[in-house]
């Protein structure tokens, strides 16, 4: 519960949403929680520009000095000129959060901010080499293949965190297996669950292996051109029999 509880402070944060970062705080959610790759709230704060969420963060006992698991702080991870300056001075929070004039300067910043900031955005060039091993925050990375074929293997395909739902997963295969949706018949997360709605969706881990099942009789009539021939074979008739005609005469086999 408590893990959850840390993931939604992250979540709001990245959000937007002073008042869901709020009230988080104020039922004592742990204001520096790290996620997998070490980042806390004010990291993301700090990344997504969050200027009011950064300082209430920084109000409630978040640690500006905490680095990730590859040696990112905050500022290093921030490109907005005024977080980077209330975050190297001891300038009161509450005036910084509430004063409009601040949040609607068009000033020049110190020159130990500009360079502050392009250093930042030095160390984030080289830190996005280290980040090819370690997982995409904002995507999901998933494996899918048709069920039942002769090729067995995955294919990994990327679904965007703030889309997690079936319809959207729907999508995505058909993209990329070249399907359409009238062809699936079920979703399924290997070895034995079916993936039936939104929350089952939003549970998925990353490199989760999915088949998409098919209909082999909706696949069939796919196939057909206006003519009725499949790759110039001839269309199955009603009775499921193949025939052949030879004068007067209709043969089944």
């Amino acid at each position: 519960m408590e893990r959850m509880l840390e993931e939604r402070l992250r979540e709001r944060v990245c959000l937007g949403d002073t008042d869901g970062v709020q009230d988080l705080l104020n039922v004592g959610v742990d204001v520096n929680a790290r996620d997998v790759n070490g980042w806390t709230a004010l990291h993301w704060a700090c990344k997504e520009g969050h200027l009011d969420i950064a300082a209430l963060l920084l109000k409630n006992g978040a640690d500006r000095n905490i680095r990730s698991e590859i040696g990112e702080t905050p500022a290093s991870v921030c490109s907005n000129q005024q977080i980077l300056y209330f975050l190297s001075t001891s300038d009161d929070l509450e005036r910084i959060m509430y004063d409009s004039s601040l949040r609607t300067t068009t000033s020049v910043p110190p020159d130990f901010l500009r360079t502050a900031a392009n250093s930042s955005k030095t160390r984030n060039n080289i830190y996005d080499k280290s980040r090819l091993v370690t997982p995409i925050q904002d995507e999901l990375v998933l494996k899918i293949r048709v069920a039942n074929t002769a090729d067995p293997d995955f294919i990994e395909v990327e679904l965007s965190r703030s889309e997690l739902t079936y319809q959207a997963l729907l999508y995505l295969c058909c993209k990329e297996l070249d399907l359409n949706s009238h062809q699936i018949q079920k979703l399924r997360k290997l070895p034995n669950t079916r993936l039936r709605r939104d929350k089952d969706i939003q549970r998925l881990q990353n490199f989760q292996e999915i088949e998409v099942v098919v209909d082999a009789t909706n696949v069939y009539k796919s196939m057909q051109n206006v003519n009725g021939v499949v790759n110039n074979l001839p269309t199955l008739p009603v009775n499921g029999y193949q025939s052949i005609s030879k004068k007067d005469q209709t043969i089944l086999y």
